[in-house]
C-alpha cells in the first residue's frame, strides 16, 4: 500500500524534481509511519524517509519498503547532497520562517505547491474505508447505549465524558474531535463547547460526536429532545432531517457537489428555514476530520466514487434551540453507503 500510494505521487513529479513532504498525516497517509517527528522526499523513481533517533526502530518495523535516514536536521539529511534541483514544498504546511531558512541555507529552487497529496487523499481505498466504517460503529454503538442513560439533571460535561469513555471502552484508540453536547438554547450554537448546564425537561439535546481508529475518523450528528416535543421543535427537526435525506438521495458520484447542495438548500427554503443554516454542508472525512473535499469550496466538481463525506445540514433559533442531522457516507455509483446508520427520528428522551 505504502509504495502504491507513493507511487500515485510520483506520477505528478517531473524528472529532476522533488517533493519535500513535511506534514506528517501526508507521511502517515504516503507511508504508514505514525511518529511525530519526520519528512519525506520523494523523486519521480525513489522516496527516502527521515526521522529522529525516538523512531529508529519504529521506522523499520512500520516502513520497511522504503530506507529512512536518522537525524534532527531533516532539511540537510534529504536535500544538501543533491544536485540544484527544483524541490517543491508543502506551502499550506511550512512557515514562513521555516520557507526562508530553506531558501537561505540550501541552493535549490523551492516551489510551493498546495493540496497535491490532500487531493490523493479524496478517494479513499478499501482499507481507508474499513477503519472508517469501524470508527463509526463505535461511535453509534456508543451513542445508542449513551442515550437511553440520559437523564434531566445530567450535565452536557457529564454527557460528554460518558460518551467518549464508551466509545474507548468498545475499541476507539481516541475520540475524532472535541466532542459537541450542547442542550436547550446551547444547540441554538453550531459548535457549542460543554458546560455545566443541566438537562431540562423540553430541551434539545444535540450531540456531535466521533471515534478514531488507527487514524481514521468518524463524524455523526443527532439532535434528540428531552419529553414530548413542541411543535416548534417537531418542525425544526422535521425541516432538517428532510433536508438532510434531499442531499443523501441526490448525492452519487459524477455528480456536482452543487447540485448536492442546491438539494439541501431547497427543502430548507421550502420549509421556510434556509436563512438558519449558517455553516458549510459538510467535508471529508479521513486521516483528518475535516479534509478534503469541503462543499462550497468545489461546487463546480464533480463527486468521485469512493469519497468519504459528510452531510450535516442544520437549523439554528437563537435563544431557542437547533438541530443538526449528520452522516458519514461512502458516495458510489448507485448513491452512497451511510456509515453512521443511526435512526432519523426525534428521539423522545
Amino acid at each position: 500500500m505504502t509504495l502504491e500510494r507513493i507511487s500515485r505521487l510520483q506520477l505528478q513529479i517531473k524528472p529532476g524534481q522533488y517533493f519535500y513532504v513535511t506534514n506528517l498525516i501526508n507521511i502517515r497517509y504516503l507511508t504508514g509511519f505514525t511518529g511525530s517527528n519526520a519528512a519525506l522526499l520523494v523523486s519521480d523513481s525513489n522516496a527516502i524517509l527521515a526521522t529522529d533517533s525516538r523512531y529508529e526502530i519504529q521506522v523499520a518495523t512500520q516502513v520497511p519498503e522504503l530506507p529512512a535516514v536518522i537525524g534532527r536536521n531533516f532539511p540537510e539529511l534529504l536535500l544538501s547532497k543533491l544536485q540544484k534541483s527544483e524541490v517543491l514544498v508543502e506551502g499550506g504546511n511550512l512557515s514562513i520562517d521555516a520557507y526562508q531558512n530553506l531558501v537561505a541555507s540550501l541552493d535549490h529552487q523551492f516551489s510551493s505547491s498546495v493540496g497535491v497529496i490532500e487531493a490523493l487523499r479524496v478517494v479513499k481505498d478499501e482499507s481507508e474505508i474499513e477503519l472508517i466504517k469501524r470508527a463509526c460503529e463505535i461511535s453509534t454503538k456508543a451513542y445508542l447505549d449513551v442515550i437511553e442513560t440520559v437523564r434531566v439533571g445530567q450535565s452536557e460535561k457529564f454527557i460528554r465524558d460518558v460518551l467518549e469513555q464508551r466509545m474507548r471502552e468498545y475499541g476507539a484508540d481516541d475520540i475524532a474531535f472535541a466532542s459537541i453536547v450542547a442542550s436547550g438554547p446551547n444547540s441554538a450554537i453550531p459548535h457549542h463547547e460543554p458546560t455545566d448546564r443541566e438537562l431540562q425537561s423540553g430541551d434539545f439535546l444535540k450531540i456531535d460526536f466521533g471515534a478514531k481508529v488507527d487514524g481514521y475518523h468518524a463524524d455523526c450528528t443527532r439532535t434528540a429532545v428531552v419529553g414530548k416535543p413542541a411543535d416548534w421543535q417537531a418542525e425544526l427537526h422535521s425541516a432538517v432531517t428532510s433536508a438532510q435525506e434531499a442531499g443523501r438521495n441526490t448525492i452519487q458520484s459524477g455528480i456536482q457537489f452543487a447540485e448536492v447542495e442546491k438539494a439541501v438548500n431547497q427543502s430548507l427554503t421550502d420549509s421556510g428555514y434556509r436563512e438558519n443554516f449558517t455553516h458549510g454542508l459538510g467535508h471529508g472525512v479521513g486521516l483528518a476530520i475535516h479534509e478534503d473535499p469541503f462543499f462550497g469550496r468545489v461546487e463546480a466538481a464533480k463527486i468521485a466514487s469512493n469519497t468519504v463525506i459528510t452531510i450535516e445540514p442544520g437549523a439554528y433559533l437563537k435563544d431557542k434551540g437547533g438541530v443538526r442531522v449528520e452522516d458519514t457516507i461512502v458516495v458510489n455509483s448507485e448513491g452512497y453507503l451511510n456509515l453512521t446508520n443511526l435512526p432519523y427520528e426525534l428521539l423522545e428522551l
